[in-house]
């Protein structure tokens, strides 16, 4: 529950003074609600400065964009209270921000031909959309999620156009601005000791007044994603900010997220330290760093063994996981966070559709009404909406992204690798192309993506016409010999 722990004050004052303190946040700090006013429109003041200073330096227009459109989207789950309620237009205030961000996205953005290797796996996808919305009569309800992969074109083709026009060093730099507003914010709710109680352990989530600790923690993922895939901010630097960003994943205490980003954060240390040796070094400090990577999750995982207790517990109980509801016991409802409940439950409700919806799904967005909550995996919720189609086109997204990343020849294709990693295991027990802040981590990661993609095919290229033109000359200056 919210909870405001005030400073020590002298005797009756001070008792008065944290009963005032305690109404007000338990009136504005529930479960889930924004921060106190006096707290959250400051901050927000002062995010605005910042913001705006950095989008006059940013040198170019795309960079501008995106810096801008991240910044707005935290700080409209920062105003959630108000944002999440129905515009005059009929949508959610946070629904027109996304519109106009595609809309802005879309006039900024370079022209591409249809079939760019950026756009093309979105092809698959919308199909599978539509496919799913003309068989269950459910265009209305389709339209949002259009919005939503519409709004991740436009996140990765300007995140292209960026780090084309400046370099992928000099965007992150830029881009580590917008992320003042989460890890302010959730400075601010620590300080005023605003905590979210998440799980029956009674751990509490600092996420700094957010709706809801996934979308908080994937907000703070992507600064870490931010941060580890800047090769040059300095090594000081560079684990200075890695740290900060662990402990803000740390007190937000969203499981998923934290065991999710483990492939990057050990992959950007090893990219690290490793390549400071010389290449015959380097296999031996790879494999030194395993084992000391593996002795640090061993002590992480005896450190928390009861807030991920779940875990082993689930491994054991694998093949008895998915199961018919009524058939959980209370224990078996608790755990992993009741995810085996939940997703039993939409696999079963697809097992029991009709035959053309295990093709196409039973809609977007038809798990409302039915259900008490989203299905926690992706996947899952893929092939209960969309259908098997849906589920293909997820799948031919990321895998397309992931042989793209494989393909680069520069120093970031480990880093790539790991960070889509990382969102595949992040997919797996939370759903963060649900949500506008996880479409802005897939986005800038596809982004990067495709941009070092791009030019690590120039290279090859350049190196091909450099070999073919070197072949020329040698086979001209043969015949001129033998002449």
């Amino acid at each position: 529950m919210a909870a405001w722990i005030a400073p020590s004050e002298k005797a009756e004052t001070g008792k008065q003074n944290t009963g005032l303190l305690r109404t007000i946040m338990d009136q504005t700090l529930a479960v889930g609600r924004s921060l106190p006013p006096f707290a959250l429109i400051p901050a927000t003041a002062a995010f605005a400065v910042v913001i705006a200073l950095v989008a006059w330096k940013a040198p170019t227009r795309a960079t501008r964009f995106v810096v801008f459109a991240v910044w707005l989207r935290y700080i409209l789950s920062a105003f959630h209270t108000f944002t999440f309620a129905a515009s005059p237009l009929g949508l959610s205030w946070n629904a027109l921000g996304s519109l106009a961000i595609c809309a802005v996205g879309l006039l900024i953005i370079r022209s591409r031909k249809i079939f760019d290797v950026g756009l093309s796996p979105f092809y698959v996808m919308l199909a599978a959309l539509l496919a799913s919305a003309a068989v269950n009569d459910n265009m209305a309800g389709t339209a949002d999620t259009i919005v939503k992969f519409i709004y991740l074109a436009v996140v990765v083709l300007a995140t292209v156009d960026a780090i084309e026009d400046m370099g992928a060093d000099s965007f992150f730099k830029f881009m580590l601005w917008p992320f003042i507003v989460p890890f302010g914010l959730q400075a601010i709710s620590v300080m005023l000791g605003a905590a979210k109680a998440t799980e029956s352990d009674g751990s509490a989530s600092y996420i700094g007044g957010f709706n809801h600790e996934a979308a908080f923690s994937v907000a703070l993922a992507t600064g870490l994603l931010v941060v580890c895939l800047g090769r040059r901010f300095g090594a000081a630097m560079k684990l200075l900010l890695l740290l900060l960003c662990g402990a803000g994943i740390v007190l937000a205490n969203y499981r998923t997220a934290i065991l999710a980003m483990s492939p990057l954060v050990v992959a950007t240390l090893m990219h690290g330290v490793v390549r400071r040796f010389v290449p015959q070094q380097r296999p031996f400090i790879a494999g030194a760093m395993g084992v000391v990577g593996a002795l640090i999750i061993l002590i992480g995982a005896i450190a928390g063994a009861e807030r991920f207790a779940d875990i082993g517990t689930a491994y054991e109980q694998r093949t008895e996981l998915i199961k018919p509801q009524d058939q959980f016991t209370s224990e078996d409802r608790r755990l992993l966070s009741g995810r085996p409940f939940i997703w039993s439950g939409y696999l079963l409700g697809y097992a029991d559709a009709k035959p053309i919806q295990h093709a196409f799904g039973l809609g977007v967005n038809s798990w409302q009404g039915t259900f008490s909550t989203y299905a926690h995996n992706t996947l899952i919720s893929a092939l209960y909406e969309i259908g098997a189609f849906g589920v293909f086109a997820t799948l031919f997204l990321w895998t397309w992204m992931i042989v793209l990343a494989a393909r680069v020849t520069d120093g970031s294709r480990l880093l790539l690798l790991a960070a889509h990693a990382s969102f595949f295991i992040l997919n797996m027990a939370t759903m963060p192309l649900w949500m506008i802040e996880g479409v802005i981590f897939y986005g800038v990661l596809c982004g990067a993506t495709v941009a070092s993609f791009t030019a690590s095919e120039r290279r090859r290229k350049a190196e091909r016409r450099r070999q073919e033109e070197a072949e020329a000359r040698s086979h001209f200056g043969a015949a001129i010999t033998a002449s």
